[in-house]
């Protein structure tokens, strides 16, 4: 199988410099050529750093996940911890994992400048990827033409579903109860 394609992106409160140290602590594992960018800001946004996975795949899936499992990975997670896990406008930064299954996309976010919860959030980075597997082949979404948002849960160290939004002319946003396994509805579709 052909190297990984990752794409890194860090916004302006982050150097170049940093950026291109990143790229070097994951660049063994993943292809990054022309994947590298420096990324406009608003005033309003805290500062954003984002790992873009692309399409993940039935076929690719295990490669991932056996790169996260990875001493590579668990030595660059902890360069990247440095780098990111510093405040910057008074503000923790936004760490952000972003990727699509078909037609769902993920977006799997972090916000801490705590340097071992960065960590943490990288090595659990597979379970988030695994949990969401599982809801598709279970047929356990309520659209798989959405946007699903994962947090990471400090205390319990994981990624928990936030919400999930189906996109297009049938809006509608759900919550997912994780202890019954069940959606339900807060915001409503057109009717």
């Amino acid at each position: 199988m052909n190297r990984l394609q990752l794409t890194i992106a860090l916004d302006q409160n982050f150097s170049e410099k940093e950026l291109h140290k990143i790229a070097e602590s994951l660049g063994g594992a993943f292809e990054l050529k022309d994947r590298v960018y420096m990324l406009k800001s608003s005033e309003e946004s805290p500062p954003t750093a984002v790992f873009a996975l692309g399409q993940v795949t039935k076929d690719n899936l295990p490669y991932i996940l056996g790169i996260i499992k990875s001493e590579y990975w668990k030595k660059a997670k902890k360069e990247i911890a440095q780098t990111l896990g510093k405040r910057r406008k008074d503000e923790d930064p936004l760490i952000s994992f972003e990727c699509s299954f078909d037609t769902l996309k993920a977006n799997i976010r972090c916000r801490s400048s705590d340097r071992k919860v960065i960590e943490t959030a990288f090595e659990r980075l597979d379970l988030a990827l695994e949990s969401l597997w599982a809801l598709i082949q279970k047929k356990d979404l309520p659209s798989t033409k959405a946007q699903v948002y994962l947090g990471f849960h400090e205390p319990t160290k994981i990624f928990r579903i936030d919400r999930l939004v189906v996109l297009g002319r049938e809006f509608a946003e759900y919550e997912y109860d994780e202890k019954k396994q069940k959606w339900s509805q807060i915001a409503p579709g057109k009717t």
